[in-house]
């Protein structure tokens, strides 16, 4: 056994974050102990300022909630564990607080200038041998970036991040220490440019709104360090700092930047600013910070001439590149996401500019944007004397948050759609979780984030991400009444109070708990969680109808295609509909969060609400035979999400789901909210297989038809690219849109089988086999560990099943493997859905029934029907054969199952199958399978 990694409030060693509530976990590998104890210990120097007595290891999650911290203070954690024989182990690790309450000592500095020169803020100091603990203390709007001596203070980009500046800004925390080991003079320098806080930004004719925030460029900073005696010494800003325009001549999150390295040394007045922010405090935000380095892929002549970078991959970043240039050359890079014609295009981005531009000072190194950010795959360069491609990299940047989970397997399509939805996230999870990262627009809207939460977490340790986007939801929130703005930070745009969007405020913090366990995240949103249901009754009370929202504005299935709407601008499934069974989710969610933070009045007072919007809900959208009143995928597949089904009914549901998709030819028709909800709600009620097919289409609409057509993240519409090649010029058509890469939670918890709840002590293994993947594997991080599941199917026939698993530390996983009674480990056999202790296994068994070659009354026509030997003994016992041979008709019927035709064929007269012929039926498939598997076999031994 070994302690490999202690998280403090789910973060490595973190610097100066905002810290509530201590949760210290850790995560153990090796041979399980029963009866482990555990102790906890923090110290400040060799001073024990907290220790837990010895106690039983029920799980390694430590809620420290006596410790008051103290700022600027560096604590050891120290986590032991004991056996019975008094082995023990232990590691340790630390974290250090910012300023906590206290307020920055220096002044708010910077220019009056208001036009959108960038500048600079600078101070010589001189620090004695042998400095100690230094750190800086600092923020600034909009963008800022430090240096000493000309080194840049710390790995991150685009600091402070993207808030509501006039209600917060954020404080890091740096380690200078090493910059400052030299004694005498060092300068300190601060550059300041638009960012989100100056620049343009939001929804507009014009491409956004300038100065939301403010219009005048400021930091404040204090610089801390010990003497080699051990005194503190400080240096905070004030009016004696230098101030300069610096050679960011205008930079914007949209426009781009242009960098002059020639510009003259311009002096400007420093002038003194009052707090332009309500509330100044340590960091909430992840850092934004580099990732992976992209080599340029190939290099584009166009027809016109003109010189093309493709990195072969869309995202979001910068490029750097060697300078080579004479002194004074200018030169330009324009971003954008794909070739039209052999020729570089970018009308997507709509007013966005997207450009960098500089201005050599023909110094060899090496050249990069500062204070803003690019979506791209293609970078058409501009006035560059020759292109070698080996001085371009493509840089990837998004919110420091560490892989967690993974899929692969035997299709290289597939793989290829599980990589352009991480792309997607990292393209999109830039301090918040933007629509897409290209073109005037980039803002955190509420809903792409709520339907991906869960996505998201499989694939990214997101709790700290998602930590901080859920306070600017709140700050929006209070703000606003309770009502949740489409998009958070809201950026002076009251518009919100739609379904989907603004449950947001009570659906990411829920799914944050749910994959962690860790309640702080409830506690600290449950009043804005609350608010959020309380405004939607508010709402309803004032429309009539108290537990139904209806006839209100609303966004719907954003983008369905089950509509006659040449724009497809939202779906066929009602909005009342949509918006009155998310607030019977919302009120659920908010009943259980009460529930687990012990407020017993509020979760009453909530399950009661819910309990009477359920009831309402049936009364207005099921017939009194059970039937919804709509039959969209999406409205059939949230009801069986949600539970808002009629006593009885689920089965008779799940089969109007599946006729509802076979009429498509198995494809989906679904928008923003059906999208995630169609698959598992499909695998959750027996429709596993159909799901897969729906999943694996390869053509119009589908996953796979992006990839098909050369995707490399995922694209806003369905038919972002249309079958031709060509993009879908309606002006509003990203390709890196990450909401319907939502399907990959389906795809870890149906196709995987990974189903973890809440305690991560106890989880189900449930893989989704289906012969059209021979192979799949899969690994997440639950609150223990990461659990690994990888399933094969080993003949050709499918006859033999292996499945190997990890289960971390302090788990058990029961085991549930489909068409099996017992499986084997090492030759001992276990009955199915018996539980495992943490450890690898590799498990084989026999299924009752082979995953290949194996159909029944509930296969599509269109597996089977040119398999002639199989047809031609089905046409002796199925009474409407014939007339599926008649001309047009198979083609118009291929999508359907016999069972669903019989019960259609009634219309024309054909009775229904008898109990006997559905086994008569079932037993000609079975012998086709087992000739086939005999005829095969022979072949793969």
């Amino acid at each position: 056994m070994r302690i490999t990694q202690i998280e403090i409030n789910h973060l490595h060693q973190p610097l100066g974050f905002q810290l509530p509530e201590l949760v210290i976990t850790a995560l153990v590998s090796g041979e399980s102990y029963p009866k482990l104890q555990r102790r906890l210990t923090i110290q400040v120097d060799d001073r024990i300022v907290y220790q837990m007595a010895w106690q039983a290891a029920s799980d390694l999650t430590f809620h420290v909630t006596d410790l008051t911290l103290t700022p600027r203070t560096r604590y050891q954690v120290l986590v032991q564990l004991k056996a019975p024989d008094q082995q023990t182990w232990q590691q340790t690790t630390w974290f250090e607080t910012g300023l906590l309450d206290q307020p920055l000592a220096g002044q708010w500095i910077g220019s009056s200038r208001t036009d959108l020169h960038g500048i600079e803020l600078s101070k010589t100091i001189t620090v004695p041998k042998g400095v100690q603990n230094g750190r800086l203390y600092m923020t600034g709007l909009g963008l800022y970036e430090a240096y000493l001596d000309g080194h840049k203070i710390g790995d991150e980009y685009l600091a402070p991040g993207f808030t509501n500046y006039n209600y917060y800004v954020q404080v890091a925390t740096y380690d200078v220490t090493a910059l400052l080991q030299a004694a005498g003079q060092h300068q300190l320098t601060i550059r300041l440019a638009d960012g989100w806080y100056r620049g343009k930004i939001g929804l507009s004719q014009h491409g956004g709104t300038a100065a939301v925030y403010g219009n005048t460029l400021m930091a404040n900073a204090e610089l801390h360090y010990q003497d080699a005696g051990g005194v503190d010494q400080r240096l905070v800003t004030d009016t004696s700092w230098h101030a300069q325009l610096s050679p960011v001549t205008h930079a914007g999150i949209y426009y781009g930047e242009d960098f002059d390295a020639t510009q003259p040394a311009t002096t400007i007045p420093t002038t003194s600013f009052p707090q332009p922010s309500k509330y100044v405090v340590d960091r909430l935000s992840l850092p934004i910070t580099a990732h992976e380095q992209l080599p340029v892929k190939q290099v584009i002549t166009t027809p016109r001439g003109e010189t093309v970078l493709d990195f072969g991959q869309n995202f979001a970043g910068w490029v750097t590149f060697r300078n080579r240039l004479p002194k004074g050359a200018k030169v330009s890079l324009e971003f954008g996401e794909l070739m039209q014609h052999g020729e570089f295009y970018r009308d997507n981005l709509r007013s966005a500019r997207a450009s960098f531009t500089y201005v050599s000072d023909g110094r060899d190194g090496l050249v990069r944007p500062h204070f803003t950010y690019f979506g791209f795959r293609y970078v058409r360069v501009t006035d560059f004397p020759s292109i070698d491609p080996a001085d371009f990299t493509g840089i990837a940047l998004y919110s420091d948050m560490p892989m967690t989970g993974q899929i692969t397997t035997d299709r290289a399509d597939v793989n290829q759609l599980f990589r352009n939805i991480q792309w997607g996230q990292k393209s999109n999870f830039l301090d918040v979780p933007t629509d897409c990262p290209q073109r005037d627009e980039r803002l955190g809207w509420t809903g792409d984030a709520a339907i991906f939460a869960k996505t998201a977490s499989y694939n990214m340790d997101t709790y700290q991400f998602f930590t901080k986007y859920s306070f600017d939801m709140a700050v929006e929130q209070s703000l606003h009444q309770g009502k949740l703005t489409l998009y958070a930070p809201a950026v002076d745009q009251p518009d919100g109070g739609k379904a989907v969007w603004s449950d947001a405020a009570t659906i990411i913090p829920w799914t944050m708990y749910q994959r962690t366990g860790d309640t702080t995240i409830l506690t600290r949103q449950f009043g804005a969680m609350a608010s959020w249901v309380d405004w939607i009754r508010q709402r309803t009370k004032t429309h009539g109808q108290e537990f139904l929202w209806l006839d209100d504005e609303q966004l719907g299935d954003w983008l369905a295609l089950d509509t006659e709407d040449i724009m497809h601008l939202k779906g066929r499934t009602p909005d009342d509909l949509i918006a009155s069974a998310y607030y019977y989710y919302s009120a659920s969610i908010v009943a259980q969060a009460a529930q687990v933070i012990h407020k017993q009045p509020e979760a009453t007072y909530y399950q009661d609400l819910a309990k009477h919007i359920k009831q309402a809900f049936l009364a207005e959208f099921f017939t009194a035979s059970g039937r919804l009143i709509t039959q969209t995928q999406t409205g059939l597949a949230l009801c069986l999400t949600f539970d808002l089904v009629p006593v009885g009914q689920t089965a008779a549901l799940t089969k109007q789901l599946a006729a509802a998709v076979a009429k498509h030819r198995n494809h989906l028709t679904t928008g923003f909210v059906g999208t995630p909800a169609l698959l598992p709600a499909l695998s959750a009620n027996g429709q596993h297989d159909l799901a897969v097919d729906v999943f694996l289409n390869e053509s119009f609409p589908g996953w796979l038809y992006e990839v098909q057509h050369g995707a490399t993240t995922i694209w806003e519409r369905w038919d972002s690219i249309q079958a031709d090649g060509t993009i879908n010029d309606n002006g509003m058509n990203s390709l890196n849109h990450y909401s319907a890469g939502a399907v990959m939670q389906w795809a870890y918890e149906y196709l995987v089988g990974i189903q973890a709840g809440v305690d991560a002590r106890h989880v189900t293994i449930r893989p989704g086999i289906n012969a059209q993947l021979r192979q799949v594997s899969g690994q997440t991080r639950l609150a223990t560990g990461t659990v690994k599941v990888a399933w094969q199917l080993v003949n050709a026939t499918g006859s033999q099943v292996q499945v190997k698993l990890t289960i971390p530390y302090g788990t058990t996983a029961k085991v549930r493997l489909p068409r099996a009674t017992t499986w084997t480990i090492d030759g001992q056999d276990y009955a199915n859905g018996s539980e495992l202790p943490a450890g690898d296994y590799r498990l084989t068994y026999q299924p009752q029934r082979s995953f290949l070659n194996e159909f029944s009354v509930q296969t599509q026509l269109v597996k089977y029907n040119q398999q002639t030997v199989l047809t031609k003994k089905l046409s002796q016992v199925v009474p409407f054969w014939e007339f599926l041979t008649l001309p047009g008709n198979m083609a118009n019927f291929e999508h359907y199952s016999l069972m669903q035709l019989s019960a259609e064929m009634r219309g024309i007269g054909f009775t229904p199958f008898t109990a006997a012929q559905i086994d008569q039926i079932n037993q000609i498939f079975t012998d086709f399978a087992l000739a086939q598997a005999q005829e095969e076999e022979p072949n793969h031994a």
